[in-house]
């Protein structure tokens, strides 16, 4: 009995001596929080385009019969461009021909019944009322005529809108419909971009919106043909979708030479520098490490503790911060309140992290610098 308690007791002492194993801390990395400025200018992701595109279509609906210009071929005023099928407004133009044939005819009897009942009038042989009912008759036949040189010159102009011809000297820039297709009247076939000038078009964030105005100064990059080129402001439209807040720019590239124009093709990427005010001072912080909920923006920070010898980077205990964010420089946010010099801000590792939780720190302690 003695030695059943002994063993007893050694198991439970044995058990009680058995270490737990602890679930592994959640990673994280990094920054220290300081103030530093950043560059106001800001990049701009645009398209070259030619300043005058032509968004050409058919004045009549009908089927796409052919192209007779290719997407980047140069085209000359007056020049076909496209062509519908147009056989019923060719029989409809035969119509009218007819029509106005017999219309003129029955015109010209009527002329001729008149002049007679005019003799006879003017003879004594035929009384007022017929020589009324004639000139009645005549009146009507020469409207009906006039009426018939209508519809014909309607259906000749009509048959004439089935050809697509170029306003001027052009470079055909897209094909939006292709032969064999139904295209309604008014509906784009063709875009051609007309004239040497060129301009970039690119969508203006709202942020940006009052810094710049029309002849503002743009530094425009053409990365395709390696050229840096000045550029001015010409125009800041209108949001056309309101559920996208950007607002269409549209800058002018000035001073080209003949080279540089040779070198240049509308649909080319542009990159905009655009020069608002000074450089800003402020914490600035990785747009990552920014997060938002039902209560608003807001980071987390790390409480750092000393790291215990021979462990791998520090423990430490996340805290939840609300700030208030500034403005945006690229891929950096201005925090304006919320956050303090020297606090340790995670930059990564946040998926799942809670206000309160332990984590291992795995960086050096860097900077949060541009």
């Amino acid at each position: 009995m003695r030695g059943a308690i002994l063993m007893a007791l050694v198991l439970l002492v044995g058990c009680a001596e058995e270490r737990v194993d602890e679930a592994p801390l959640r990673p994280v990395h990094t920054l220290s929080v300081a103030v530093s400025e950043v560059d106001a200018a800001r990049e701009l992701p645009g398209r070259l385009e030619a300043a005058a595109n032509r968004r050409l279509s058919f004045r009549v609906a009908g089927q796409l019969e052919a192209h007779r210009v290719a997407v980047g071929e140069t085209v000359a005023a007056g020049q076909l461009l496209a062509r519908l099928e147009a056989t019923d407004l060719r029989l409809q133009r035969d119509r009218a021909r007819s029509a106005l044939a017999g219309a003129e005819a029955a015109a010209a009897n009527a002329e001729a019944e008149w002049q007679r009942a005019r003799r006879l009038f003017e003879a004594g042989s035929a009384p007022a009322r017929d020589l009324d009912a004639a000139r009645a008759q005549r009146e009507a036949a020469l409207a009906r005529r006039d009426s018939a040189r209508d519809a014909l010159a309607l259906a000749e102009r009509q048959l004439s809108f089935t050809r697509l011809e170029a306003p001027g000297d052009c470079r055909v820039a897209t094909r939006l419909a292709e032969a064999g297709e139904n295209v309604a009247a008014g509906l784009p076939v063709l875009v051609l971009a007309c004239g040497d000038e060129l301009e970039v078009r690119a969508a203006l964030s709202e942020d940006l919106l009052g810094e710049l105005s029309a002849g503002a100064p743009v530094r425009v990059h053409l990365p395709l043909a390696g050229l840096s080129v000045a550029g001015e402001v010409t125009e800041i439209g209108l949001p056309v979708d309101p559920r996208q807040a950007t607002w269409p720019l549209r800058v002018a590239l000035s001073g080209l030479s003949s080279a540089e124009r040779v070198a240049l093709r509308p649909g080319m990427a542009a990159e905009l520098t655009l020069p608002v005010n000074g450089p800003e001072s402020g914490i600035w912080v990785p747009m990552a490490a920014v997060q938002r909920d039902a209560r608003g923006a807001y980071v987390y920070v790390a409480d750092v503790e000393a790291p215990a010898s021979g462990s791998e980077g520090r423990e430490a205990t996340i805290r939840r911060r609300d700030v208030v964010l500034g403005d945006q420089r690229g891929e950096r946010m201005r925090i304006d309140a919320g956050l303090a010099e020297g606090m340790s801000l995670v930059v990564a590792g946040m998926s799942r992290l809670h206000d309160g939780q332990r984590v291992r720190v795995m960086d050096a302690h860097r900077e949060a610098r541009q």
